[in-house]
């Protein structure tokens, strides 16, 4: 009891500017609640991706929309968290000094926010953007027809990004000359049957989407993540060379969830600057410095 005692004096002599033994425990709360909102974090972002079983190491592949709703949730969580024990802090620090800086470091930091989250929203939600974006992802080039029996005259490509924000979304084939049949085909059916372009045929991944009399447009739908190639049969084509473009488009989840959270990041941002102004000057009188 007199230990208890003891404590409490001293607490209350030597951390009275800092708001003593309870503030202690609010910031001791607040680390033990972020630590254990980070472990689930990790966890179901873990157990997503192990269920779906679409991770790869070789080739990376890490498809973040399996999980971007999440982890922008949390975070937003984790924002809103954050400033309601800076608040709590603020009640219990002593020093006018130390509550004007935090107001004034609270303020700066917001506003960054604010900025950042506006830059997102406009770079994901005008159109011209994504249409920029398509542009720089496009690949082009054209494929010789070699008359050859192995299959030589491809190009590979990964049918979406590292990451799963982007992915190949059509492919368009003009045939000069004449006749041309291309496919569409997996990198192990390429390098099992690309002795004999022919066979290649069977493993087609464009089914019906083939033959280029003039212009071809291959709808490529949702693949399962790896390397491709586009084959241009030299054994039964007559066109002399095939012009292709590779075009990708974002995914549309990325496209909803994150100008949609990023508006909610900056709608907190924003609350938060708001609550600090007037306390910002309140405290400035009593600050020692500025």
């Amino acid at each position: 009891m007199n230990m208890v005692f003891f404590r409490d004096i001293m607490l209350s002599g030597t951390d009275e500017l800092t708001g003593g033994y309870r503030l202690a425990h609010v910031r001791r709360a607040k680390k033990y609640l972020y630590i254990t909102e980070v472990v689930v974090l990790i966890a179901a972002v873990v157990a997503v991706l192990l269920l779906e079983g679409r991770i790869s190491l070789v080739p990376f592949y890490l498809p973040i929309n399996s999980f971007i709703y999440f982890v922008l949730l949390m975070g937003l969580i984790i924002l809103i968290e954050s400033y309601v024990f800076r608040a709590l802090e603020m009640r219990l620090i002593k020093s006018a000094s130390t509550k004007f800086y935090i107001c004034k470091m609270g303020i700066r930091r917001a506003m960054l926010g604010v900025v950042v989250c506006v830059v997102v929203i406009l770079l994901l939600w005008l159109p011209f953007v994504h249409v920029a974006i398509e542009e720089t992802l496009a690949t082009e080039g054209s494929l010789a027809n070699t008359h050859d029996v192995v299959a030589t005259s491809v190009v590979g490509f990964y049918d979406r990004d590292p990451l799963g924000i982007s992915a190949v979304s059509e492919i368009d084939v003009t045939a000069n000359g004449g006749t041309a049949r291309v496919y569409v085909v997996s990198e192990q059916n390429y390098n099992n049957h690309k002795s004999d372009v022919a066979s290649l045929a069977v493993y087609r991944v464009n089914t019906y989407q083939y033959i280029a009399n003039q212009q071809l447009t291959i709808d490529v739908g949702e693949l399962p993540f790896g390397k491709y190639y586009l084959v241009l049969d030299t054994q039964v084509s007559t066109a002399t060379s095939v012009d292709y473009s590779i075009t990708s488009a974002m995914s549309p989840t990325f496209l909803s969830y994150v100008p949609m959270f990023a508006l909610f990041f900056a709608i907190a941002n924003l609350a938060w600057i708001v609550y600090l102004t007037p306390l910002k000057k309140k405290y400035a009188e009593g600050a020692i410095y500025r």
